[in-house]
């Protein structure tokens, strides 16, 4: 039945195949012929089961085909997307061991502590019946940003725009649906205070931003920039002649007025520094940076010698304006993240404060030239900027830099390693947070280790690094247990990835993959350390908050590993970061707390595998028995 009903989906409702069926929801494509070739029937009620089913939906959304699948699974296409899956599911699988699916759903833990928002969120979509992808389409957003915001795994700024458009499309289905009295109960007010339409979106906004969270929306903004950037992108860069003309190049002018004034004076510095390939250029400016972005044609030349520059191997030293606070910090690295993964740039920020009269500029190429400029704050267009190649003058703003930097600290480095020395670093504080996608190498037993790399067949000097990366953060994880705490959010694999071979083993050296034995075997020690190291927490996350970033945190020290290898790293270490870093992780923990018996009923699920397959139906119920018997 399960089947047969699959492949009607496939060729009938959805119109799609095996192959554009696992692009469309990242499924392994052999898994996916497993099923509809009925070698492989996931269980009702297990994780694998309700993945497909969401899947199904995804699919059948995607290809305008929701009132066909909810025809076939007998359901109003207006209901939510939780009733569709659920209805799409008891007929998939109608005729399955319900028995099974009860043991299984005994074992489901119990709905955690979300952000109100999301709380709120998923009873004002419930009110207005509609599910996650029509909400999207209705505000123009992907579907995945209100699924984040009703898990928790992204919460928007309380004033952010966003919560007034989902406010005025949920207000809108909910009047349609004549559900004014239901959504005046939600809010908590009287269905005379709702009288139209537009009183109630306004009552239903403020309802929604009634919540109180941390402000985690800029540090999740960047961290999502960063996993998503593709370091070998190729940027649409201008050749040199295109960006700098040889007039600009040949300019003997001593000073330049006004924005259009500064940004001649910029591109004669960096044409002329990396045309005499300069080694080092130092920057600083506390001045708005319009100049810089205010204009797409100047950007474009800025960032082609930018680059050039530092693709010659050029080091630029820029001291960063963080005086306006988190925001103008974040879209600084931002706006120089490509030049940041290069290598070619050390960050510092001054620990003095700046003032609001004045605005100052001082970009050195030292022995070379210099462009030096004071002017009232805000009066850009009537400040000059002084242009000069005197070997005193430039000695002279020398020593202003050195000043300057003498009173900086690191705003963020970069590094490339395996991994091992920057743990040291940041496990000097009593508290470590780690968000990732896998289980951390150093909680898995030795044995297992060595089990993995026999199988694995790796060459005996890659084994031996990855066993002194094991040796290294086991001792650092027994050290930080003795007098502090390490916290991990993870996210528990999909059955079908795992037996799929698709499940990543936290290694940098090699790629490994667990085998469903050896992760619940892992799953046992981890469990073990729960039980017996209090100061060892664990957050299974619904879904990663980040594809491919992992994230270590402590009060001082924040790290960002990078893809691919994960050897490449950011390391903040200002105190304003920190605190926005340590908010956010601090929120994902507090949202997927469990207590220590649910925890355990959560992991245990991934202990029952054994032999790299599916349990038997033997193996099923001899667990079922123990479990009767428990």
């Amino acid at each position: 039945m399960f089947t047969e009903r699959l492949n009607h989906i496939f060729a009938d409702v959805c119109r799609t195949t095996t192959g554009e069926f696992s692009k469309l929801t990242q499924y392994d494509r052999s898994y996916v012929s497993h099923l509809r070739n009925g070698d492989r029937i996931p269980k009702p009620g297990r994780q694998a089961a309700d993945r497909l089913v969401r899947a199904i939906y995804v699919c059948a959304a995607e290809k305008n085909a929701l009132d066909t699948l909810c025809a076939c699974a007998a359901v109003s296409p207006d209901a939510g997307d939780d009733a569709i899956c659920a209805a799409v599911a008891a007929w998939l699988f109608d005729g399955q061991d319900a028995a099974q699916t009860k043991r299984r759903e005994a074992k489901t833990p119990a709905r955690r502590l979300k952000s109100s928002f999301g709380d709120r969120l998923g009873l004002a979509m419930e009110t207005a019946n509609i599910s996650s992808i029509r909400l999207a389409r209705s505000l123009n957003v992907d579907a995945s940003l209100i699924a984040k915001y009703k898990s928790g795994l992204r919460v928007p700024r309380v004033n952010h725009p966003i919560i007034r458009g989902i406010a005025k499309a949920l207000t809108a289905r909910i009047f349609a649906l004549d559900r004014s009295a239901a959504l005046a109960r939600l809010v908590g007010a009287s269905p005379e205070e709702l009288g139209d339409e537009s009183a109630a979106a306004k009552r239903l906004e403020d309802w929604l931003r009634d919540f109180q969270a941390v402000d985690t929306s800029l540090i999740e903004g960047f961290l999502e920039g960063v996993d998503a950037f593709v370091p070998d992108t190729k940027l649409p860069l201008l050749p040199l002649e295109a960006a700098v003309d040889a007039e600009t190049l040949q300019d003997g002018a001593e000073s330049y007025d006004g924005i259009d004034g500064l940004r001649r004076a910029v591109l004669r510095f960096l044409g002329s520094a990396v045309k005499e390939r300069k080694k080092e250029l130092r920057l600083y400016s506390d001045q708005s940076i319009d100049w810089m972005v205010g204009d797409r044609g100047f950007a474009a030349r800025w960032t082609s010698l930018m680059s050039a520059y530092v693709r010659e191997g050029g080091k630029i030293c820029i001291v960063h304006n963080v005086d306006r606070g988190l925001g103008e910090m974040i879209a600084a690295i931002q706006s120089w993240l490509p030049l940041y993964l290069s290598g070619g740039i050390e960050s510092y920020y001054c620990l003095r404060s700046g003032g609001e009269r004045f605005s100052h500029t001082l970009f050195l190429a030292p022995g070379s030239a210099c462009i030096a400029g004071i002017h009232p704050a805000g009066m850009e267009q009537r400040a000059r900027y002084r242009y000069s190649t005197d070997a005193d003058e430039l000695m002279h703003y020398g020593d202003f830099f050195d000043d300057l930097l003498a009173e900086c600290r690191p705003l963020l480095t970069m590094n490339r390693n395996d991994g091992t020395q920057r743990l040291h670093s940041i496990m000097k504080d009593r508290a470590v947070h780690v968000v990732f996608r896998s289980l951390s190498l150093g909680t898995m037993p030795e044995k297992l280790l060595q089990r993995i790399l026999e199988r694995s067949a790796l060459p005996e000097k890659t084994a031996d690094k990855i066993r002194a990366d094991w040796a290294n953060r086991r001792e650092l994880l027994c050290e930080k247990l003795r007098d502090g705490e390490i916290r991990e959010c993870i996210v528990l694999p999909e059955e079908q990835a795992l037996f799929a071979g698709n499940v990543a083993v936290d290694t940098t050296c090699a790629e490994l993959c667990y085998t469903p034995e050896e992760y619940g075997e892992h799953i046992r020690a981890v469990l073990k350390l729960c039980e017996q190291e209090p100061g060892y927490h664990i957050y299974p996350l619904e879904e990663p908050p980040f594809e491919r970033l992992k994230l270590l945190i402590s009060d001082h020290v924040t790290m960002i590993v990078c893809p691919p290898d994960y050897t490449t790293a950011f390391t903040a270490t200002h105190p304003l970061m920190c605190r926005a870093f340590a908010d956010f992780v601090g929120r994902l923990e507090k949202q997927y707390n469990m207590d220590r018996l649910t925890l355990k009923n959560r992991l245990m699920q991934y202990t029952e595998f054994g032999g790299g397959k599916d349990p038997t139906e033997d193996e099923k119920r001899q667990t079922d028995r123990k479990g009767e018997s428990r």
